[in-house]
């Protein structure tokens, strides 16, 4: 009886371990499968191997991806006894040896295509923080064929109708993004996820550069010593790196541009940043070489700081419009944005090259048509508007529109007049509590609505004697806040949505629309209170103009 006993003990004991050994792997991948996933920095920043410029380490950027670390294969569970104590730091994929992830390196484009792009605006926002989905496009854009990837891409997050959901998929089916639910599109990309996702585009390296802030055991140690090493980026001035900092537009232009060896042409940058190929960046600015470098299409030669652009094409491109001094020599952009060439503008003549020559010492429009304010209307207080109406239709707008009907809709405001037309223009204030006026950038979205879409007006505050004269002998007008009878200004307080502000009393507009340094100024004056029914059109000499312009500084421009 006991040797039967034994055996039938020994066969349910082994029974037991071998159900045991199946279950534990099931078991372990729910353990794994339950613990938090390690959150993914994007990296978004510039950072230079030459001398950084006064903020440029803090500037903010645009359009970016990064890449989730895919989870660990779950491993068999360990015996209680053998289990760590200390938490085990997650590793991103990008940082495992080679043969450890199946994907090829795609290759990169070997010449200068454009990988950012302003917005409609024309703006660039060079210190605004750059997004996943930026940072994916700009990627997608340095790749010689982006759509090769044949990997799946099932991000809830990414709908096909968006301007990131190309660029977001082919990434994805590259390899170069991790596969999940989900992408995060509109989240900043860390310091850390950027140049993680960018050393996936490049053969191994082993870093030798560390920072403070990133131990060994972060996830992106690696590749952001390898991307120092490769003098992609730079530490702050601190030492530190701080990988979960989100990196800007402008940062991300320079990243990318020591990346691929791209320096940009200095002299062209300056050109075209200088006329304004954003609005919000000048030639001056910090980061003016590497955003035109990665903004502008271009053929190049040289290599390294010589690099020297052709085949860009100025025809071809939009800027801001006006005059612009670059390097000391004028350029006129036209209303539409687009730079003259080869032509008479005004008083000057454009060469081939954009650049003008003074070619007569003064212009006048032509035929401007007189409104009165006060003939049949008696807007005793609309000279804004009556002013701006008489330039629109010198320059070809708003041929059937009565200055009844453009008075009476003007915005209106209760009493600040940056946001409208206050009080009413027919109806003088003889208390003087109310500023009747209406301010340029106001006045200037207001009658832009009159132009088909082009953008006609522009706020003109702060324009020097010499800005406002070269906007004359180009041929253009201003309505310029000037003093009625051109006496001194003189001011009163009044009340700004409840807040005190001296302002000019003896205010009134006038159609500033010609300029002869022997004559002074061409004024069509819409108050022609002493010669009624008569036009008041008339030259006042440039003395008196100036004084009361440099006072002021106040008007809106028509071009």
């Amino acid at each position: 009886m006991y040797q039967p006993w034994k055996r039938w003990m020994a066969m349910g004991m082994s029974l037991c371990v071998a159900l045991s050994l199946l279950v534990m792997p099931a078991q372990a991948a729910e353990i794994q499968k339950s613990q938090p996933e390690p959150e993914t920095p994007a990296v978004e920043s510039q950072e230079t191997t030459t001398p950084a410029a006064p903020g440029e380490e803090e500037a903010q950027a645009a359009e970016t991806e990064t890449t989730e670390p895919p989870q660990e294969e779950a491993q068999p569970a360990q015996p209680a006894e053998e289990t760590p104590t200390e938490e085990v730091p997650q590793e991103d994929p990008a940082d495992l040896p080679d043969g450890e992830i199946s994907r090829s390196i795609p290759a990169l484009r070997q010449d200068h295509p454009a990988y950012i792009d302003g917005f409609t605006d024309q703006t660039f926002l060079p210190d605004q923080q750059l997004t996943r989905a930026q940072a994916a496009k700009i990627v997608y854009c340095l790749l010689e064929d982006p759509d090769s990837g044949t990997g799946d891409c099932s991000y809830a997050d990414v709908p096909s109708n968006q301007w990131y959901a190309k660029p977001v998929r082919a990434l994805c089916a590259l390899g170069l993004l991790q596969n999940d639910t989900y992408f995060r599109p509109n989240d900043n990309m860390t310091r850390a996820e950027f140049v993680t996702l960018l050393l996936r585009l490049h053969e191994p390296v082993t870093g030798t550069v560390t920072f403070p802030d990133v131990p060994s055991t972060h996830w992106a140690a690696k590749a952001i010593s390898a991307a120092a090493t490769l003098g992609w980026i730079d530490g702050y001035p601190d030492g530190t790196f701080q990988p979960q900092k989100g990196l800007t537009r402008a940062e991300a232009c320079t990243i990318i541009n020591r990346m691929c060896g791209r320096t940009g042409d200095a002299n062209q940058a300056a050109l075209i940043m200088g006329l304004g190929l954003f609005r919000d960046m000048t030639a001056s600015h910090w980061s003016a070489v590497y955003v035109a470098e990665a903004s502008v299409p271009h053929w190049f030669a040289g290599a390294g700081n010589s690099e020297v652009w052709y085949g860009v094409d100025l025809t071809k491109m939009t800027f801001a419009s006006g005059i612009h001094t670059v390097g000391g020599d004028l350029y006129y952009v036209d209303r539409y944005g687009k730079l003259a060439m080869d032509q008479q503008v005004g008083a000057y003549w454009a060469g081939p090259d954009g650049v003008l020559t003074q070619a007569a010492a003064s212009y006048q429009m032509p035929s401007v048509p007189y409104i009165s304010q006060i003939d049949n209307i008696y807007a005793w207080v609309g000279c804004e508007a009556v002013s701006t109406l008489m330039g629109l239709k010198a320059k070809g707008y708003a041929g059937n529109v009565g200055v009844k009907y453009f008075l009476d809709n003007l915005p209106r405001s209760q009493s600040d007049p940056e946001k409208g037309f206050v009080g009413s223009p027919y109806v003088p204030d003889p208390t003087k509590k109310t500023r009747t006026t209406i301010y340029p950038a106001k006045l200037a979205e207001y009658s832009n609505s009159y132009c088909g879409g082009d953008v006609v007006c522009e706020d003109f505050r702060g324009a020097s004697i010499t800005d406002l004269q070269r906007e004359l002998l180009a041929g253009n007008c201003v309505v310029g806040y000037m003093t009625l009878w051109w006496k001194t200004p003189y001011y009163r307080t009044y009340s700004i949505e409840g807040k005190p502000q001296r302002l000019v009393s003896n205010n009134h507009a006038v159609l500033v629309c010609g300029y002869d340094p022997q004559k002074g100024y061409f004024i069509s004056d819409p108050y022609n209170y002493y010669n009624r029914g008569e036009v008041h059109q008339y030259w006042e000499n440039a003395k008196t103009f100036e004084a009361i312009w440099n006072e002021r500084k106040t008007g809106m421009v028509i071009r």
